[in-house]
C-alpha cells in the first residue's frame, strides 16, 4: 500500500500565484516526494509566516493555526482514512514557525520530517525568540531533518547537538519537467552577435537590489566589449535598477518585467550566458537551470552559490563584492566562445549528474521508509 504524505510549507504554498525560489523548492519537494513513491497531498495552505517582527500579525497567525490544527484533527477524526502516514513540512524557520505538524503528528502517533530548517539573522534574537523556540521543538521531535546548505547544518547541529536525524540533499531540479532542449548549434558556429547576457532576479530592496548594483558596476567596466544584456524581473527597486544601468543605450538592454517561469527556459536558451552575483542566494535554483540549458555562470562566490556552481566546470566565480573580478569574468566569457562551450557541456552533465530531482527521490525513499516502517501500523 502506498503511503500518504502530507506536505505542508507554513512560508508560502507551492499553489500560491505570486512565482519565488520558497514556492518553486516547495514544488520541488512534492515532487521528489511522488517519484520517491509516496501518495502527496498539501495538507493546507494555512501560513504561519511574518516578514518583520509583529506581535499583532504573531498573534493572528497564530490563531489561524489553531483553527486549522482544530479543522484538521476533527476531519481525521470522521475521516480516518484521510489521516496521512507521514507529515513532511518544508523550511520552518523563525519567521514560519510550524505549529501545525508537530502537534497534529503526536496527537495522532504518525512521524514527522521537515526540510530547509532554518534561522533568520535579520532583526534581534527577541524579535524571533517565540518563532524559533516553536521551530528548535518541532526539528527535536522529527524523525528525519533534511538539510540542503552547510549553514542549516549548523544551526542544526547547535540545536540537535545528536545529528542523529539530520540528512543532507543537494539543491535539485526537476529536469524532465522542463521543455526540450533546442538543437544543438553546429560545431564550429560562431554564437550570435553580439553576445547576449542574461540576468534575472525579483527587484525588491535587500539582496537582490544588492546583485544588481554589483552587476551594473561590473559591466560598466567591459569598455569596448560588444553585448547585449536581457533583465527579468519586477519590484518596487525598478527604477534604481534601471538608473543603475542607464549608462547603457536602449538598444543594449531589455527589461522585460516579471516573467512566467515556463518562459524563463526560452530566454536562457536565446542567450549565451547567465550573469547574476548571488547576494543572498540560499539555494539559487536559476543557476541550476540555467547550467541545465548550457548556459554557463558568471557569478560570485558567496551565499549558497558555490553549492549549485562549481567553478571551472559550469561557470566562473569570482571573490564576492569585487565588481573588477567579476567584470574580467564576464568580459572572458563574452572573448571566448570556446570556453562558453565548454563551460555550457559541463554545466548540463554536472546538474544532471548531482542536482535532479530523482537523486534527491531515492535519498526520501530511503530515510522515510526506514522511519515508515519503525512505526507501528
Amino acid at each position: 500500500m502506498t503511503a500518504r504524505v502530507a506536505f505542508y510549507a507554513p512560508l508560502k504554498s507551492p499553489h500560491h500565484p505570486i512565482p519565488s525560489g520558497d514556492r518553486e523548492i516547495a514544488r520541488l519537494m512534492m515532487r521528489a516526494l511522488e517519484q520517491a513513491g509516496y501518495d502527496v497531498a498539501l495538507v493546507s495552505e494555512t501560513i504561519s509566516y511574518q516578514k518583520r517582527p509583529s506581535k499583532e500579525l504573531f498573534d493572528k497567525r497564530r490563531r489561524e493555526v489553531e483553527a486549522e490544527r482544530t479543522r484538521l484533527t476533527e476531519l481525521w477524526k470522521a475521516e480516518p482514512a484521510a489521516r496521512p502516514d507521514l507529515w513532511f513540512t518544508y523550511h520552518p524557520y523563525c519567521k514560519s514557525p510550524d505549529w501545525l505538524g508537530p502537534p497534529l503528528c503526536t496527537l495522532s502517533s504518525i512521524p514527522y520530517a521537515t526540510a530547509e530548517a532554518c534561522r533568520t539573522h535579520q532583526a534581534t534574537d527577541a524579535d524571533w525568540r517565540a518563532g524559533r523556540a516553536a521551530v528548535q521543538r518541532a526539528v527535536r521531535q522529527a524523525d528525519a531533518n533534511f538539510v540542503l546548505k552547510e549553514t542549516d547544518w549548523a544551526y542544526l547541529t547547535d540545536v540537535l547537538g545528536d545529528m542523529a536525524s539530520a540528512v543532507r540533499i543537494p539543491p535539485f531540479l526537476d529536469l524532465a519537467a522542463q521543455p526540450p532542449l533546442p538543437a544543438p548549434r553546429p560545431a564550429g558556429g560562431a554564437a550570435p552577435k553580439p553576445p547576449v547576457m542574461f540576468a534575472a532576479g525579483m527587484m525588491r530592496p535587500g539582496a537582490k537590489a544588492e546583485s544588481y548594483r554589483l552587476l551594473a558596476e561590473a559591466l560598466r567596466r567591459l569598455d569596448g566589449a560588444d553585448w547585449r544584456l536581457v533583465v527579468a524581473g519586477e519590484g518596487p527597486q525598478r527604477p534604481a535598477v534601471e538608473a543603475a544601468l542607464a549608462f547603457l543605450s536602449p538598444d543594449r538592454v531589455d527589461f522585460l518585467g516579471s516573467v512566467p517561469h515556463e518562459d524563463i527556459f526560452a530566454l536562457m536558451d536565446s542567450s549565451d550566458l547567465f550573469v547574476w552575483p548571488g547576494v543572498g542566494e540560499a539555494i539559487g535554483l536559476v543557476y541550476l537551470e540555467a547550467q541545465s540549458r548550457g548556459l554557463p555562470v558568471a557569478a560570485m562566490r558567496t551565499a549558497g552559490v558555490p553549492l549549485v556552481v562549481a567553478d571551472g566546470t559550469g561557470g566562473l566565480l569570482t571573490a564576492f563584492g569585487d565588481p573588477s573580478t567579476y567584470a574580467a569574468a564576464i568580459g572572458r566569457l563574452l572573448g571566448e566562445p570556446a570556453l562558453r562551450q565548454q563551460l555550457g557541456a559541463g554545466g548540463k552533465a554536472y546538474v544532471r549528474q548531482h542536482h535532479d530531482v530523482s537523486a534527491v527521490a531515492a535519498i526520501l525513499r530511503q530515510t522515510l521508509d526506514r522511519i515508515l516502517a519503525a512505526r507501528p501500523s
